[in-house]
């Protein structure tokens, strides 16, 4: 194929310098940026490559894994997975009442740590070829698949008094009804509660680009910009003090550094 388009840009050639001889062409000059074109050549990718990735999204960020098949010239399937946390803009941490006697600022109302793992699979389609003069190329993405939140119960160090000037420390999760800021100590250590971690499962649906840059087609270098729908089976809260979300809209960024073969 690229033997073919190779041939019939040498006909194109020999016919516009023909019309320039004929005097059918303006001038000469003219003929030059056509000549340049005529002597680049598309690079098609290889059929397969791996990546992966620092994966940032609008509410946390993680790792990604970026795995591609070529099906032809400008068409493929893909499959993108990614683990990575997730907050809202309202986890400010606070600092603690207890401070100097060695509390650690938290987050006042947090209840859950949450994690997304999210797996994808999907189109792409080059919109744009890499040329051996332009060496980038860009495709559209559309995939969609399984998600799962993992939610971790976040634990706080609790002052409970045992006398007028005693108070032992207690480990708790957060409630509205027995704790308040003068009554927490402060973050307790991240390891409590791997044995109570929660899933929730959900789906995935994400479009987006994917822009190529090199004229080495074996070497991966992308960037990956777009959004994705998320929905859950149920409300994700990691705050007491704001409602959970079933369903949400976010955007991400990935710069996939990987190999193609054959």
């Amino acid at each position: 194929m690229r033997q073919r388009g190779e041939a019939n840009l040498m006909k194109l050639r020999q016919l516009l310098w023909q019309r320039v001889q004929r005097g059918k062409l303006i001038k000469p000059v003219l003929w030059i940026p056509l000549w340049m074109w005529g002597q680049s050549s598309v690079i098609e990718p290889l059929p397969h490559s791996l990546a992966v990735s620092p994966f940032l999204h609008s509410y946390g960020w993680g790792l990604g894994v970026f795995v591609q098949s070529w099906k032809g010239p400008r068409w493929g399937t893909y499959w993108m997975g990614d683990l990575t946390s997730y907050r809202t803009k309202y986890e400010a941490r606070t600092r603690s009442a207890y401070r100097d006697q060695g509390g650690k600022d938290y987050v006042f109302g947090k209840v859950y740590y949450a994690y997304l793992a999210e797996l994808l699979w999907g189109y792409q389609y080059i919109v744009a070829q890499r040329m051996s003069h332009t060496p980038l190329q860009m495709s559209i993405q559309a995939g969609i698949g399984p998600a799962f939140a993992f939610l971790k119960p976040y634990y706080i160090e609790v002052a409970v008094p045992i006398s007028a000037n005693q108070a032992i420390i207690q480990i708790d999760t957060y409630d509205p009804n027995r704790h308040s800021y003068t009554d927490i100590v402060g973050e307790a250590d991240f390891y409590l509660g791997f044995d109570r971690i929660q899933a929730v499962p959900g789906a995935v649906f994400q479009t987006g680009v994917l822009v190529d840059v090199g004229k080495d087609p074996s070497v991966i270098r992308s960037l990956a910009i777009g959004g994705r729908l998320q929905a859950f089976v149920r409300p994700i809260q990691t705050l007491y003090q704001r409602p959970g979300r079933s369903v949400w809209v976010s955007g991400y960024l990935a710069f996939y550094i990987g190999n193609a073969w054959k």
